[in-house]
Order: structure tokens, then sequence, then C-alpha cells
């Protein structure tokens, strides 16, 4: 074996070991990046703005009561204000019109 065919034979291993994978490595990273983007811009579109359900007219709240109440000068629906530590639903809001019949927001 001459020098040129083991100098070629070095770089075929090379190309073949390791020019090659970085390459694969480097497409798949440019294509998920342009993936990630285009979740970034879905997410941003997708966005649902939904009417905050008044559950102290369901339940007819005293004026007095609903100055007192977190879910009234919350933004956030009443059962999310009464989520327990752990993020579980208070057992008093599982069964609650407020809640059952609550608007859901519909993904496109």
């Amino acid at each position: 074996m001459n020098d040129t065919s083991a100098a070629l034979a070095v770089l075929v291993g090379l190309g073949v070991r390791l020019f090659i994978p970085i390459l694969v490595t480097g497409l798949i990273i440019l294509a998920l990046s342009r993936m990630d983007r285009g979740w970034q811009t879905d997410a941003r579109i997708a966005q649902v703005r939904v009417a905050k359900p008044e559950c102290w007219k369901f339940h007819a709240c005293q004026p007095a009561k609903r100055q007192d109440c977190p879910a009234f000068r919350s933004s956030q629906p009443c059962w999310q204000v009464f989520r327990l530590s752990n993020g579980y639903l208070d057992q008093k809001c599982l069964g609650c019109p407020v809640l059952v019949h609550a608007p859901r927001p519909v993904h496109i």
C-alpha cells in the first residue's frame, strides 16, 4: 500500500467516523430549532381568552361577603384560586356547577 492510498483510507475513515455524524447532528439540530420556532409561534397565536365565571352570582353571595372572597378579587376562576397547596382541586369545587359548566377553551 502506498502513501496516497493510506492517506485516502485515513481521510475516508475520518469522514465516516467523525464528519458524517457531526453533519447529521447539525442537520437534526437545525430541523429541531425550526420546529421549535414554529411551535412557539403557534403557542402565541393560540392563546384563547375565556370569560371568568361569576361564581358569586351563582352562589348568591352578599356584596360584603364578595369583597372578602379571594375568588372575587382574583383574575383567575374560583376553582384555581381555591386549589390546594399540592395542586389538587378543593373537594367542594369538584361537584360545583360553576366548574362543571364553565366554558372550555377550544384549540384550533
